[in-house]
């Protein structure tokens, strides 16, 4: 009785976990669930914290075959990799949403998926790429509406995304008028779809503010102030208040101007929206010109300089070659799959005929047999040889191939952080090592020294003698101006005729003496070309790092920049050939850094200072 009462039990007990094992399962309806609340978040900000909850709900809807969750899953994940700058495996997630579309003859969840790959060649301005997947989209719609294939909300929300996207290609193609007349909504239904229309509309007023026609864009932009994407989205929030700043500013109304970009571009600050800051900074350039207040207008075109140079690496450097490389190294992938799988092949080819070979051994004598074992051994043994000689030849080629992509990318970076002109490192440059030169500056007494050197009159040399002897003087000073420095000072060529010196661990008297002394090596040298001397002077602007400020608040080294920039306007606005520094107590200052701008006077001293 024992004996046949286990196996029931046995056999009961696994019943019973399978059950509730399948009771686990999440239905499809719960998952759509899931799927709508991670849609409704991402409507405000692309967050790399949702990942793991949407790879677990593709785990979930693969458990159970629900393949279009799966797709849609993947174009979500895809959207936030692409928002952080994941170009290569965002473009993997759509493909794979895309093919789950194809195998299942999915139009609508075609288009999606075409509709994401044409945003992400938009970001690698790819632009002709761009174009093929919208024009694919459009035929895909065209196809649902004949098919009837898919709901009519579906339908229309496709239309209004493709409107959106070809409107927003036309506009980074500079077709403006193109990107007016496709922005259109007459025909379409947009119930059930504010955040594409508000969208929409935004680009609509964006391609309106290119063509200079603020009085049609300002409508547009006041029938979106009242929605709540404007609340829930950041960066929408962001870019509306800079379209209604470029609206003022072209209406004339400039306080307004600087009333609403101003505190948009210090939302911007602790974001990753680089291409909306410098947009702002513009802006605010151009109001303050037409406000008369032409130093600030000088700073936040500087600062937009700076910013759309920033912006400019980063697309060239960290996108297109990095997404180069990655494609360099799943080719190589690829190859390799390719060739283990000939080698399995081979394999399997030698395991037939050595089965060939057995079925004969039944058929001969005991001599014959021995004769075909060890044939058969020789011919395992030169296979073996001859696998292992291949597979090495085949790392010496990988390792080959992998050093001159390694030297390729470091040319590339040589070449992207070097002046052609002076041989000097340029600002691309400083800004990738700017945190490693300045980890040892946390003593005021051994601070890091900011110098901004421009050469006086440089123009007129250019005017008077030709660019060519003027690349000439600026190789010439950059000789100069090395010869006089130490072995850890570092010499930048800043842009023009303006170079930025950085001197590391060293204090305010030490700074000043090598500033005049290199002030006065200029002042003294002879420059010449084609045997024509030339005399020129320079004006410099220095200020140390760290700062540190009101409740032991501690400056930004670009804020300890802009300071040293003030000190060189102060020295050529004196009458050029002069060094003027900021020279600070050593105890933190009781004032904020605003204020310490407007009470410069105090803490400057000058050349002339010293030579008295």
């Amino acid at each position: 009785m024992i004996r046949f009462g286990a196996p029931i039990f046995w056999l009961l007990g696994l019943f019973l976990s399978v059950s509730v094992m399948a009771t686990e399962l999440a239905s499809p309806e719960q998952l759509e669930k899931s799927l709508a609340g991670l849609n409704e978040t991402l409507k405000s900000d692309f967050d790399l914290s949702m990942l793991p909850e949407l790879r677990a709900l593709r785990r979930d809807a693969q458990a159970i075959d629900a393949l279009e969750i799966v797709a849609q899953t993947l174009l979500l994940e895809g959207q936030i990799r692409q928002q952080y700058g994941d170009y290569q495996q965002s473009l993997v997630l759509h493909n794979d949403a895309l093919q789950l579309a194809v195998e299942r003859e999915d139009l609508a969840l075609m288009a999606q998926s075409r509709l994401a790959i044409a945003r992400l060649e938009m970001d690698l301005e790819r632009y002709n790429y761009a174009q093929r997947s919208l024009d694919d989209v459009d035929q895909l719609i065209d196809q649902l509406h004949n098919k009837a294939q898919a709901t009519p909300y579906v339908a229309h929300r496709l239309l209004l995304a493709h409107r959106l996207w070809q409107g927003y290609l036309y506009v980074l193609l500079g077709s403006y008028h193109q990107a007016v007349a496709a922005l259109h909504t007459e025909d379409l239904v947009v119930t059930g779809t504010p955040e594409l229309l508000d969208k929409l509309l935004l680009v609509r007023a964006w391609a309106l503010l290119k063509l200079g026609r603020y009085q049609r864009a300002q409508p547009i932009l006041n029938q979106v102030a009242q929605s709540n994407i404007l609340i829930r989205n950041q960066r929408m929030r962001i870019r509306f208040n800079l379209l209604q700043s470029m609206a003022w500013l072209q209406a004339g109304e400039f306080q307004k101007t600087l009333g609403t970009a101003m505190p948009a571009l210090m939302e911007t600050f602790t974001t990753r929206f680089l291409e909306e800051q410098a947009d702002l900074q513009f802006v605010l350039s151009n109001a303050y010109v037409q406000l008369g207040d032409y130093q600030q207008a000088h700073l936040y075109l500087k600062r937009y300089a700076l910013s759309k140079d920033a912006l400019n690496f980063q697309k060239r450097n960290n996108k297109l070659l990095q997404l180069e490389s990655q494609y360099a190294l799943a080719t190589q992938k690829q190859q390799l799959s390719l060739l283990e799988k000939d080698n399995a092949i081979q394999a399997q080819e030698i395991f037939r005929h050595q089965q060939i070979l057995e079925n004969t051994r039944l058929a001969q004598q005991r001599g014959a047999l021995l004769l075909i074992l060890a044939l058969a051994l020789l011919g395992f043994l030169y296979w073996r040889w001859q696998n292992k000689r291949y597979l090495s030849l085949l790392e010496e080629q990988v390792k080959q191939r992998t050093a001159e992509l390694d030297e390729r990318n470091r040319r590339l970076q040589a070449l992207s952080y070097s002046d052609s002109l002076t041989g000097l490192h340029n600002r691309h440059y400083f800004f990738s090592a700017a945190d490693k030169l300045l980890v040892q500056s946390q003593d005021v007494s051994q601070s890091t020294i900011f110098c901004l050197i421009d050469i006086d009159h440089f123009k007129q040399i250019n005017d008077s003698y030709g660019h060519a002897t003027g690349d000439v003087v600026l190789q010439q000073f950059a000789e100069v101006v090395t010869s006089q420095l130490r072995a850890q000072d570092e010499l930048v060529r800043w842009g023009g005729e303006e170079f930025l010196l950085v001197m590391p661990q060293t204090d305010m008297t030490t700074a000043q003496q090598v500033v005049e002394r290199l002030h006065n090596a200029v002042a003294q040298c002879v420059f010449s070309h084609d045997e024509q001397p030339l005399s020129c002077t320079c004006s410099i602007g220095f200020a140390a790092y760290p700062l540190r400020l009101a409740d032991a608040q501690l400056a930004s080294w670009e804020q300890v920049l802009e300071l040293a920039d003030n000190c060189l306007y102060r020295a050529k606005n004196g009458g050029r050939n002069a060094w003027v520094g900021l020279k600070l107590p050593a105890q933190p200052l009781a004032m904020t850094f605003e204020q310490l701008q407007q009470n410069m006077e105090t803490f400057t001293v000058t050349s002339t200072q010293l030579a008295g």
